[in-house]
């Protein structure tokens, strides 16, 4: 019997979660805690074939907890099961060593197909917009700014360096931002080392 633990916050989720499994084609156990440090206590105790992780917690950021669980044990399947459904937010748990990514608002039993495909060793992703498409959006002035934030130059540093003004900078900055989905310089730089 594979044995399956929910890190979310919201008891509603493990209730219709518990419910969906009742229609699993082989028996699953589920075990729910709402936070990470709760998480921590389970798997130090027993080993899980499955965590399913919210990546926005009480206690702490999914995405962080994923990356922890993956250094710890490269093995442990992680399914991600979230309200972001950004491609970037996908993009990231990806890259962080997720199995998979389901959007909170699929229905319970896309999210135990999910569960039941990476039990099977498949990922269940959602269909992802090719990562050259960014830069294509992006000009070539503002691929240039995006690879000097993403080295982790300010503003005032990248206007002194390509001869234009702060405004200029905070402009193509803003651009970019609107234009790739990132919510920050950290995410830029994520965007940007993908595309290298």
């Amino acid at each position: 019997m594979a044995v399956l633990l929910l890190i979310d916050d919201h008891p509603l989720v493990h209730v219709a979660l518990e419910a969906a499994l009742h229609h699993s084609p082989v028996p699953l156990t589920l075990i729910a805690v709402a936070t990470a440090a709760e998480a921590r206590e389970i798997l130090s105790m027993r080993a899980v074939d499955l965590i399913i992780l919210d990546v926005s917690l009480a206690d702490s950021n999914g995405l962080e907890v994923l990356r922890r669980i993956k250094a710890h044990d490269e093995q442990q399947k992680v399914l991600i099961y979230s309200a972001q459904q950004d491609q970037h937010a996908i993009r990231t748990a990806m890259a962080a060593g997720a199995a998979g990514y389901i959007v909170k608002s699929q229905t319970m039993a896309q999210l135990l197909s999910a569960i039941l495909a990476v039990l099977g060793g498949h990922l269940a992703f959602p269909p992802l917009a090719e990562p050259e498409e960014t830069s294509s959006l992006l000009t070539a002035k503002e691929q240039q700014i995006l690879s000097l934030l993403a080295r982790g130059f300010s503003n005032l540093q990248i206007a002194g360096q390509l001869h234009i003004s702060n405004k200029t900078v905070s402009t193509h900055k803003k651009n970019i931002l609107d234009k790739t989905g990132a919510r920050s310089v950290v995410e830029l730089a994520e965007i940007w080392k993908a595309q290298q």
